[in-house]
C-alpha cells in the first residue's frame, strides 16, 4: 500500500471513516510515517492497529499515534518495524492510556530497561506483552517488574530466554500458576528445577518442544503441585518406544 494511493481511497477526507475500530496493514512495505498520518486521520476512533513489518514506518509514527489515539487505543502490533526504536518511543507509549495488547517481536532494540520503565507506567492496563525473539536479559527485566503480579505467563517461542529469565522467575513470580516455556530450549533441566522449586503457586507447565527436558527434572524437582504438559514422552505412550 503506497501513500500515493491514499488520498484517493481510504484516506480522501478527515474522519472518513468514523466507525472504524480495527486497521490492520500488515506487511505494508511501501507505507511512510506520511501515508499512515493520513489513514489515521480518516479513522479516529481505531482502537486496534496492526503495523507489522511495515518497515518504512519510524519513531515518528508511533509519536503520532499515541497524540491522536492516546486516550483510545488498547491494541498495537509493531512486529519486525526494524526502523522504530524503542528508546525513541518510550514517551509516546506511556500516552497510552488504555493499552492492553502491545506486541514487540523480533525488535532488537527491545531492551530491559525500556520494558522496566514501560511496565512500571502502564503495566496495571497491560493483559498481553509479546516479546517473540527479545533476549533474556529484556524479558527477565520484565519479569522482575510485573512478575509478582502475574498468574499466567506465556513464553512459547520466546527462544532466547534462559538462565536471567529463569532466576527472574524463581525470585519474582510468587502468584504465578501457569507458565508457557515451550520451544524455549536454552532452559536447561536445572533451570527449570530451580523455577519449579521456588515457584510455590505453580501448577502448570508447558514445555511443548523443549527436547533438552529430561527425567532429571521431570522427577528430580520438589514440587508436588506443578502439573508437566509437553513432555516429550508421555507415560502412557511410552510402550511404543519398544516397537
Amino acid at each position: 500500500m503506497p501513500d500515493y494511493i491514499l488520498p484517493f481511497t481510504l484516506a480522501r477526507s478527515p474522519k472518513v471513516l468514523p466507525m472504524l475500530s480495527t486497521l490492520s496493514i500488515s506487511g505494508a512495505c511501501r507505507l511512510s510515517d506520511v501515508g499512515l498520518r493520513q489513514l489515521v486521520s480518516s479513522a479516529p476512533a481505531i482502537t486496534s492497529i496492526n503495523l507489522n513489518q511495515c518497515s518504512l514506518l519510524t519513531s515518528s509514527s508511533i509519536d503520532m499515534l499515541s497524540d491522536s489515539l492516546g486516550s483510545v487505543l488498547r491494541e498495537l502490533y509493531i512486529n519486525e518495524c526494524q526502523n522504530i526504536d524503542m528508546k525513541h518511543i518510550l514517551a509516546a507509549l506511556k500516552k497510552f492510556e488504555k493499552l492492553e495488547v502491545l506486541s514487540l517481536a523480533d525488535l532488537p532494540s527491545v531492551k530491559g530497561r525500556f520494558l522496566k520503565e514501560f511496565v512500571t507506567a502502564r503495566g496495571q492496563t497491560l493483559k498481553q506483552l509479546i516479546l517473540t525473539n527479545s533476549r533474556d536479559e529484556a524479558v527477565a527485566a520484565f519479569v522482575e517488574t510485573a512478575g509478582g503480579s502475574l498468574k499466567e505467563l506465556s513464553l512459547n517461542n520466546v527462544k532466547k530466554v534462559g538462565h536471567n529469565t529463569a532466576l527472574a522467575l524463581a525470585k519474582h513470580s510468587d502468584k504465578l500458576q501457569i507458565l508457557d516455556i515451550s520451544w524455549c530450549r536454552e532452559m536447561s533441566n536445572d533451570l527449570l528445577g530451580y523455577i519449579v522449586d521456588n515457584s510455590s503457586s505453580l501448577k502448570v507447565l508447558k514445555v511443548f518442544g523443549c527436547s533438552q527436558v529430561t527425567d532429571v527434572f521431570v522427577k528430580g524437582h520438589s514440587n508436588p503441585n506443578v502439573k508437566i504438559l509437553g513432555v516429550k514422552m508421555d507415560p502412557f505412550l511410552g510402550h511404543l518406544s519398544d516397537n
